[in-house]
C-alpha cells in the first residue's frame, strides 16, 4: 500500500521513487506524440473557490502538459458517477484555458472526462462532503474513482479534506482514515488537516472562502502546500523537449 502525505512532512522518498519510473514511461511515450498530455483536475466547492483557483494556475505552470479542471459543488464521488446536479456553483476550465462558472451544472461522469483527455494523472480533490456518511460507502465509493482513473493508465492523486471548525476533529479523521482504505494502495493520498486550520470565529466553519480575503489567503497556502508535495511526480513525468 502506498503511503500519504502528511502535509507535516511534506515529501515521502519512497513515493517518489514508486512513482518516477512511471512517470518517466510516461516521458517516453508522450514525447512520440505531438501533443502534449493532460492533468486532470476535479474537486468540490473548495475547488470552485480560492483553493481551485490557485491549484490551477499551480498545475497549468508545470512545463509540458495540458490541464483540465472540472469543480462541483456539494460533490462527493458518486456524484461524478451519477451525473448529479448541482445549484451551489462549479467552475470548469479546458485544456485550452476556456472557464466556465454558474451555479447549476450537471456532474461531468468521470469516465467521460477520462475518455475525453486520457490524462496521464488525475488530481483528486474530494472528501470534505462526505463528512457524516457511512464509513464504508465512504471507502466504497472513493475506491471505485480510485480504480476508474487507475484501470484508465492515468496516475492518481488524491487531496484529502481539510480542517472545518464545525466538523469534528475526530469526525473528520474518520473520513480520511476510510479515504485512505478506499484509495491508498492506488493514489497518493494528501492530508490536508496538517496545512490548514479553520478559525475559531467568522465564516461558515467550512469554506475559506466566506471568511472573506483572510480566508482565500488560508485556501491558498492549502493549494501551494499540497502542489509542492506531489509536483516532483508530475516534473518527473514531462515529456521531453
Amino acid at each position: 500500500m502506498f503511503k500519504y502525505f502528511s502535509g507535516s512532512g511534506l515529501l515521502k522518498t519512497v513515493l517518489l521513487s514508486l512513482f518516477v519510473s512511471a512517470g518517466l514511461a510516461c516521458a517516453a511515450s508522450s514525447s512520440a506524440s505531438a501533443v502534449p498530455p493532460v492533468i486532470l483536475f476535479i474537486g468540490d466547492s473548495h475547488s470552485t473557490g480560492s483553493f481551485g483557483m490557485q491549484q490551477d494556475v499551480l498545475l497549468r505552470s508545470v512545463k509540458g502538459f495540458r490541464v483540465a479542471t472540472y469543480a462541483i459543488c456539494g460533490s462527493s464521488p458518486d456524484n461524478w458517477f451519477l451525473g448529479d446536479k448541482t445549484s451551489c456553483g462549479y467552475f470548469f476550465k479546458d485544456v485550452d484555458g476556456r472557464e466556465q462558472r454558474g451555479v447549476e451544472a450537471a456532474t461531468p461522469l468521470v469516465a467521460n472526462l477520462i475518455a475525453q483527455y486520457q490524462p496521464a494523472y488525475t488530481v483528486v480533490e474530494l472528501g470534505a462532503n462526505m463528512y457524516g456518511r457511512p464509513l464504508e460507502w465512504v471507502e466504497k465509493t472513493s475506491h471505485e474513482m480510485a480504480m476508474a482513473i487507475v484501470n484508465s493508465g492515468s496516475k492518481c492523486i488524491w487531496i484529502g479534506p481539510p480542517h472545518a471548525r464545525i466538523q469534528t476533529e475526530a469526525g473528520v479523521a474518520q473520513v480520511f482514515d476510510a479515504l485512505h482504505a478506499g484509495v491508498g494502495a492506488y493514489c497518493l493520498l494528501f492530508d490536508s488537516r496538517n496545512v490548514t486550520r479553520y478559525p475559531a470565529v467568522g465564516g461558515d466553519g467550512i469554506h475559506f472562502n466566506s471568511l472573506g480575503e483572510p480566508g482565500a489567503r488560508i485556501a491558498e497556502n492549502w493549494a501551494l502546500s499540497a502542489y509542492y508535495a506531489f509536483s516532483p511526480l508530475l516534473k518527473a513525468g514531462k515529456p521531453s523537449k
